[in-house]
């Protein structure tokens, strides 16, 4: 089994290869953008892989999807993402998927619907579906058991950067659950949508422990801020706490 992440550009989310003795999977694509870009700096670290059978999205907003039909042609492989998000994403829409938000036009995506615990068997390691909401409603992070280690997506954008729940589809009382779920596996992998991969258990409970911490202190003002929070970019998908939370980092190689 082989993992990497490939850092987004600009507004990107992190594009994640997962590779087994069988087949290969790229884990989220970024905006429409760079998507040419994208294949040629994803078409490198794929020499020697198994061949890419799918392009798996954690959730539907286009900074996170939208390159996803592009890799589908260029690699021949189909999409898949939560059922919940199968049909928004078929029509194009602008709003629950936030393009508007970027000024942008969402490529309608023909994908196939995964639910809560489907497996996809690359060969020698298995990857697990587990549905996430709070950041939106179909948001999911993946599960690789052999390894402890989990891909979340946006529920951890980054190790000192909170996610929201205040976009179309989120809600603040799911992401606590959801972070809950993925603290009760006791990863000792977190690989975020946004930032670097946390290492180690005991990093990756800390994190955990204060991303909840901060969405139970929302979920008690009412889905408000905390004082003092600088107010998000309309197209930023974490938030910045004060003072920012400090954290040692370990890149996934």
């Amino acid at each position: 089994m082989r993992l990497e992440r490939l850092p987004g550009i600009h507004h990107d989310s992190a594009c994640v290869i997962v590779s087994g003795t069988q087949s290969t999977v790229i884990i989220d694509s970024g905006t429409s953008w760079y998507q040419t870009n994208l294949v040629e700096r994803l078409t490198p670290h794929l020499e020697g892989r198994a061949p890419v059978e799918a392009i798996i999205l954690t959730h539907r907003h286009f900074d996170t999807c939208a390159a996803a039909p592009h890799l589908a042609e260029h690699f021949k492989a189909k999409i898949r993402i939560h059922e919940d998000a199968v049909a928004p994403l078929a029509g194009g829409d602008l709003f629950t998927t936030w393009a508007s938000r970027y000024d942008s036009d969402m490529p309608p995506i023909d994908a196939d619907g995964f639910t809560d615990g489907d497996k996809i068997d690359l060969g020698d390691v298995t990857l697990q579906i587990l549905h996430t909401p709070g950041h939106t409603m179909d948001a999911c992070c993946i599960l690789i058991e052999e390894k402890k280690a989990i891909i979340c997506g946006d529920l951890i954008p980054a190790a000192g950067h909170p996610s929201r729940a205040d976009l179309p589809t989120g809600n603040l009382l799911a992401m606590k659950e959801s972070l809950e779920k993925i603290l009760k596996l006791s990863p000792e992998l977190l690989v975020c949508g946004r930032g670097e991969a946390i290492s180690g258990s005991t990093a990756c409970r800390d994190v955990l422990d204060r991303h909840l911490e901060s969405v139970e202190m929302r979920i008690e003002r009412e889905g408000k801020l905390p004082n003092g929070w600088p107010r998000p970019a309309e197209t930023c998908h974490w938030l910045t706490p004060d003072p920012e939370w400090i954290f040692d980092n370990n890149e996934v190689e």
